[in-house]
């Protein structure tokens, strides 16, 4: 059976790009500090314990694919600091910069997935498969960071990933178990992935633990994001924030170095608001 390399943080940035590169995906331990894990346990962790299960819309399809058994939250720029500190760390950023080309990107969603007891295995996906219509051949659309807040088992419903997967042929081709592995991590360690390589959210067969990540990707800047964030992040906090977190969050405007600006605000960068407000 397959399986992930788990580096340390302390690794260069090339032997981490090289091990996604090789597999599609990699497990750097000790990703966050304990401090930094504490926080941001401390500020969503009564979220997860007031949110709901399963997701509402009515449709059959998205129902089964994002779990009745888990949750999912989003906004959470307004609900943790932690977080906005996660966003700008160097090796995160570096990811983006590296396979996508820097500040050519956006945040595509950060949304706790909680996985609990009882939660069937997840269909297997390529996440770049929301943007089919995006040149995944020319390279990366999307590449995603899995953060573990608690640890992730092989019982509690650790990530199902299939290392190489990322260079296999078609939209999704069929996929083996004995080419599966799971991202078994300690809290406070990070899956970072291709979004070529297919995986999928495990079954969680234990009575009592539920498992907690932050799923948090970043896509092409000319693409729409999953997530949006300005309708889950006040202005309020947004001016609080680093300006590169407010670039990922869509609160300065994208400026590619050979194409249209996008997310003007009368044709200005969306990113005066933010300076006006420092002033």
């Amino acid at each position: 059976m397959p399986e992930l390399s788990h580096l340390n943080r302390s690794v260069s940035e090339q032997e981490i790009w090289n091990a996604i590169d090789r597999d599609g995906g990699v497990i750097v331990d000790n990703f966050m500090s304990p401090d930094l894990l504490a926080r941001m346990r401390d500020e969503v962790m009564p979220l997860v314990a007031a949110h709901h299960s399963g997701v509402k819309g009515g449709n059959e399809f998205w129902e089964e694919f994002h779990g009745t058994e888990t949750k999912r939250i989003t906004g959470l720029a307004d609900h943790s600091k932690g977080w906005i500190e996660l966003l700008c760390d160097p090796i995160y950023k570096a990811m983006g910069d590296h396979y996508l080309g820097e500040d050519n990107y956006y945040l595509n969603t950060a949304q706790l997935i909680c996985i609990g007891p009882d939660e069937t295995p997840q269909m297997l996906h390529r996440d770049e498969l929301n943007w089919p219509e995006a040149p995944r051949e020319k390279g990366e659309v999307t590449v995603t960071a899995i953060f573990a807040l608690t640890d992730f088992t092989e019982e509690n419903g650790a990530t199902v990933i299939a290392p190489g997967s990322h260079k296999w042929p078609g939209d999704m081709p069929e996929v083996k178990p004995e080419q599966t592995c799971r991202a078994v991590m300690k809290a406070g360690a990070a899956l970072l992935y291709s979004g070529k390589v297919i995986h999928g959210g495990g079954p969680n067969s234990s009575k009592d633990q539920w498992r907690v990540g932050l799923h948090a990707g970043f896509v092409l800047g000319w693409l729409r994001a999953e997530e949006n964030h300005q309708l889950t992040t006040s202005l309020e906090t947004a001016r609080a924030m680093p300006e590169h977190a407010q670039r990922m969050l869509g609160f300065r405007s994208y400026v590619p170095p050979a194409a249209a600006r996008l997310g003007m605000v009368n044709y200005e960068d969306a990113g005066i608001l933010m300076d006006e407000a420092a002033a």
